[in-house]
């Protein structure tokens, strides 16, 4: 069974049982690619090629970037901690908010503690003994399958029978790697394999229709008092379709929020923002002068967006600003 070849060839009601399945993901959206000039957008080693349109949805959605030299390299390795990272982007996990170290191995791999975190919390990772992670092995293609299996199943307990055999008999029933054939599930689990499998199991489509792109903010309640200094409070805003220019800790964007001033509080960015990076980490603290309750509303401005384009965020059920006296 292990060795197995699984190839794609997916009935309609076998899709909308994996469309069922997919928490915390939206429906893949239909992408029309006639007039999209994609040649100085995307990777020139997936164009026109089965890669391609997996890589372009991750890609917009700010799930993966290509690498430094500008290629994204379908035929590399991934770590385990690459993966984890683009596990909880996927799902929209935030890389920041959890300080609690699960792991002692990640010196050297910071960047990727916070995902971890999140993917563990979550119970959709598991280290590999002895409080280690070993975040800078290559993940196995049966490794990758399980996580997403379980983010796909919105639920931390584990398939009957015994690992990987159960996942890869899963996998073949619902045909979960479309034309991905895999033939040795040990095996060190390659980039653009990974694109395809994961596009396909947690497809991604932008959160909502914004001035210039698509932004939300990461879920968060802000609450005080008037007259009482508030306790910093952590926003975190995404952006799709575009991406952040630099911007260095510290700078007020108090501007890009709706009343804040005018209530007496201000917001500064509490990390280091790289150009290229699609997520920013917002500070507010101060001390509030008026009673309120309402929904936090905010625009990114053009001069900090790549695209040149301001960005509205999308307010969420979670993005609630509520003094009370």
């Amino acid at each position: 069974m292990c060795g197995k070849r699984i190839r794609a060839k997916i009935g309609a009601a076998v899709l909308a049982l994996l469309m069922a399945a997919t928490t915390g993901a939206a429906a893949a959206a239909d992408i029309d690619y006639r007039s999209w000039d994609s040649m100085g957008v995307y990777p020139q080693d997936v164009l026109n090629t089965k890669y391609f349109s997996s890589v372009k949805a991750l890609m917009d959605a700010a799930v993966i970037t290509g690498d430094t030299d500008g290629l994204f390299h379908p035929e590399k390795s991934i770590t385990r901690a690459e993966f984890a990272a683009i596990a909880a982007r996927a799902t929209h996990q935030q890389n920041i908010g959890d300080d609690k170290a699960n792991f002692d191995d990640m010196a050297g791999y910071g960047w990727a503690e916070g995902y971890i975190n999140r993917c563990y919390a979550q119970g959709w990772i598991k280290g590999v003994g002895g409080s280690k992670f070993d975040p800078g092995r290559d993940v196995s293609y049966a490794e990758a399958l399980t996580i997403l299996i379980r983010i796909q199943r919105g639920q931390q307990d584990e398939l009957i029978g015994p690992w990987p055999k159960a996942y890869i008999e899963y996998a073949d029933m619902y045909n979960l790697t479309g034309t991905v054939e895999v033939l040795d599930w040990m095996a060190p689990a390659l980039k653009g394999d990974v694109a395809i499998i994961t596009n396909r199991m947690i497809p991604q489509k932008p959160l909502a229709p914004t001035i210039g792109g698509y932004g939300t903010f990461g879920k968060v309640t802000i609450t005080g008092a008037a007259g009482v200094p508030l306790a910093p409070q952590t926003v975190v805003i995404d952006v799709y379709n575009d991406t952040f220019l630099d911007i260095y800790p510290n700078t007020d964007v108090t501007g890009w929020f709706l009343g804040l001033s005018a209530n007496g509080l201000n917001a500064v960015i509490k990390d280091r923002i790289v150009a290229g990076m699609g997520r920013v980490a917002i500070e507010i603290s101060g001390t509030p002068v008026n009673a309120a309750s309402v929904q936090l509303s905010a625009t990114v401005p053009s001069f900090v967006l790549k695209s040149g384009n301001a960005i509205a965020v999308s307010q969420n059920s979670g993005a609630v600003f509520d003094i009370s006296l």
